[in-house]
């Protein structure tokens, strides 16, 4: 029996596939530091504190050598040790992340925009760009006293398996969509096959109607749509998303008037000036 993990939200955070098997055989690769690597993303499935035990059964290496790197980690400020026991993550990988973050002021510029439509759909809504075979948010806006999921900044999403996702991938020339494919497979075997009608259908929906829908798919109590925006002058393909709870609106009213108001906004944020002129796919 397959040991796949069918639920979609735990294959995206406990990333099945180990980093070192996705690249296996590049030899100009460097195996310490990717083993870095992967203690680090060890915390993506929301874990706070993890021992050298639980570390090394992640990703299958002994646990000498993860006690080893870890003290390099903390050194470096990545890592620090939980005073009951274990490592959690340090405040240095968030200054690792400004210089990425501040790249991408103009996420400033949208926040009016965002906040808007965010009270008026009753929901949250954010800005997401590729990282490699799933759609990380950028950008988000949600009240969270009145809706239980916002999304933070750095959360991921599967392409394959997203509205948000799947409107990236309308934004990819065909070429730029096959190596998107490569990088969706290695790392979610079959997810292309198993969602390839909706795939299709949202891409379409997108390039036609500027917007694509997901009823429940991604979380079962969750209506999301999304509208994909453009691409910067830097090379970022960028959409906008928003979430509301099922239990808030009917189908009917979710995509044929929630879901072109929000094609409006991301129409109106494509004319900021960071955006290029860019021609359909």
């Amino acid at each position: 029996m397959s040991s796949e993990p069918t639920n979609l939200i735990d294959r995206v955070e406990r990333r099945h596939i180990p980093l070192t098997e996705r690249i296996a055989g590049d030899s100009s690769l460097s195996t310490t530091l990717i083993r870095g690597l992967e203690i680090l993303s060890c915390f993506i499935n929301g874990d706070q504190t993890l021992t050298n035990a639980q570390i090394a059964a992640q990703i299958g290496i002994n646990k000498a050598t993860v006690s080893r790197l870890c003290k390099t980690l903390i050194a470096m400020r990545y890592l620090r040790r939980d005073p009951n026991g274990g490592f959690r993550l340090a405040s240095g990988l968030l200054a690792l992340s400004y210089p990425l973050l501040s790249s991408m002021r103009w996420r400033r510029q949208a926040v009016g925009l965002m906040q808007e439509y965010a009270d008026f759909a009753k929901g949250n809504v954010s800005l997401a760009v590729f990282n490699g075979p799933d759609a990380v948010y950028i950008q988000t806006i949600g009240d969270i006293t009145n809706f239980p999921h916002v999304p933070e900044v750095g959360m991921m999403v599967p392409v394959a398996d997203s509205a948000t996702g799947r409107a990236l991938l309308s934004l990819l020339s065909e070429e730029e969509t096959a190596e998107k494919y490569i990088e969706v497979e290695a790392a979610y075997p079959g997810a292309l096959e198993r969602s390839k009608l909706r795939i299709a259908e949202a891409v379409k929906d997108c390039r036609e109607q500027g917007f694509c829908i997901s009823f429940g798919e991604w979380r079962d109590s969750i209506y999301a749509m999304s509208a994909p925006i453009g691409r910067t002058k830097d090379g970022l393909y960028v959409t906008l998303s928003c979430g509301v709870p099922a239990y808030r609106v009917r189908k009917e009213e979710f995509k044929n008037d929630l879901a072109p108001r929000l094609a409006k906004v991301a129409k109106n944020l494509k004319l900021y000036n960071i955006f290029e002129n860019q021609v359909q796919p």
